[in-house]
């Protein structure tokens, strides 16, 4: 209750919403849009994932960004040291193990509570694309926004992780919206 009590207050001496999470918050609702219309499914994360497998074609214009979003720890499910959720935590190995990079090296990285908690998350029995994994964890992402558990802006480690993360959310974003409505296949 005091942390988020603590956040409220500095968020609103900030007196604004910072502009990199407001243009995330904006990308995302239109991918919103568009992977809704896309999709029947009923639960969000799933329309999410349907998005990435019809979609596996744009993973290359995004490789160098979700290589740099892999090459850190998972994104957890909560603030600070909180570990990821069984999806993230298997849509981060797979794709690392996709993509040539060592999950050992990344996660003897990783905080050591968090690292000490996420060791203890089962991985899905599931099997994600390139993309797929990409858009949970990007899901995840916003979710954490949405939700308030990413607010930490102004100082610290973890500000700086959120704005690490928000940036490279909005450069894959960006490049996604932009070629799903340059694509004249679609109608």
């Amino acid at each position: 209750m005091q942390r988020a009590k603590e956040t409220i207050t500095s968020w609103r001496k900030l007196g604004k919403y910072p502009e990199a999470f407001l243009h995330f918050f904006f990308q995302w609702t239109l991918l919103n849009l568009y992977y809704n219309a896309l999709s029947k499914k009923i639960k969000e994360p799933y329309r999410v994932l349907e998005f990435g497998r019809k979609y596996e074609n744009l993973f290359n214009n995004v490789k160098n960004d979700a290589i740099d979003l892999i090459k850190t720890e998972c994104v957890g499910e909560g603030k600070e040291d909180a570990p990821p959720n069984s999806w993230v935590k298997t849509a981060s190995l797979q794709l690392r193990k996709a993509l040539n990079i060592d999950s050992n090296s990344v996660c003897a990285n990783c905080r050591r509570e968090k690292r000490r908690e996420c060791e203890k998350i089962e991985i899905e029995p599931y099997t994600f694309g390139k993309m797929e994994a990409l858009m949970r964890i990007l899901y995840q992402i916003r979710c954490n926004l949405f939700h308030g558990d990413k607010t930490e802006y102004e100082n610290g480690a973890q500000a700086e992780r959120n704005k690490f993360l928000v940036k490279i959310g909005n450069k894959t974003l960006e490049i996604f919206l932009h070629s799903i409505t340059e694509n004249s296949e679609e109608n």
